[in-house]
C-alpha cells in the first residue's frame, strides 16, 4: 500500500504543513490516526487491522469455512486487493482472531442488553439433517422506541431433549450474561 493509496482511506485536514503530523479520520470506522505524508506506518497498520476485521466478518457473517483463507483463488483476490496485506492463517483465525471477535461481539451485546428495560427470551431446539441437536436462544426487547431481536446463543445440544436438560442449558447461557438477563 503506497502512502498515497493508504491516505485515500482517511479524511485529512486541508490546512496541514507538508512534513508536519496530522490526524486523519478513517472513512471506514471513524478512528483518528496520527501520521504525516512522509510517515504513514500508523495509517497502514490501521488499514491492515480494518482488512483483518472485514475478513473475519466476511467469514463469520456468511458462515464460510475457515479453509477459504487457504484457497489459491482467495489468495489471488487478496493479492490484487492489497499486495502488502498478509492474510491470517487458518490456525490464527481459529485460535485467536475469531475468539477475540466473539468476545467483542458478546461485550457489545451485553452493553446493548443493559440499556433495555426488559428482555424476553425465546428458546428453539432443532436437529440438523445429520440428527445433531441445536439450541438457540433469542432475546427480544425495545430500545430507542424500536423492537430489537438478538441471537443470545446458538450451540450444539447433546443428549436427550428433556425439560431438565433444556433448563440446564438455558441457565448456563443466562448465567454467562452476568445477570444482565433475568
Amino acid at each position: 500500500m503506497s502512502s498515497k493509496s493508504v491516505l485515500e482511506h482517511f479524511t485529512v485536514p486541508d490546512d496541514f504543513q507538508n512534513g508536519n503530523t496530522f490526524k486523519g479520520k478513517c472513512m471506514h470506522c471513524g478512528t483518528l490516526i496520527s501520521g504525516s505524508y512522509k510517515v504513514t506506518s500508523n495509517f497502514v497498520t490501521h488499514m491492515k487491522l480494518e482488512m483483518t476485521n472485514a475478513l473475519i466478518m466476511f467469514i463469520a457473517g456468511d458462515l464460510l469455512p475457515l479453509s477459504i483463507v487457504e484457497s489459491e483463488e482467495f489468495k489471488n483476490l487478496m493479492e490484487k486487493a492489497d499486495t502488502k496485506y498478509q492474510v491470517p492463517s487458518r490456525k490464527h483465525l481459529s485460535s485467536k482472531l475469531l475468539h477475540e471477535k466473539s468476545v467483542e461481539i458478546k461485550n457489545n451485546l451485553v452493553n446493548t442488553l443493559k440499556r433495555a428495560e426488559s428482555v424476553c427470551l425465546t428458546i428453539d431446539l432443532w436437529s440438523s439433517r445429520q440428527m445433531r441437536g441445536f439450541l438457540g436462544i433469542t432475546g427480544h426487547f425495545i430500545l430507542d422506541w424500536a423492537m430489537k431481536s438478538v441471537m443470545i446463543c446458538c450451540k450444539r445440544f447433546k443428549g436427550r431433549h428433556t425439560a431438565e436438560s433444556i433448563r440446564s442449558e438455558y441457565e448456563e447461557v443466562v448465567t454467562s450474561f452476568e445477570h444482565i438477563i433475568e
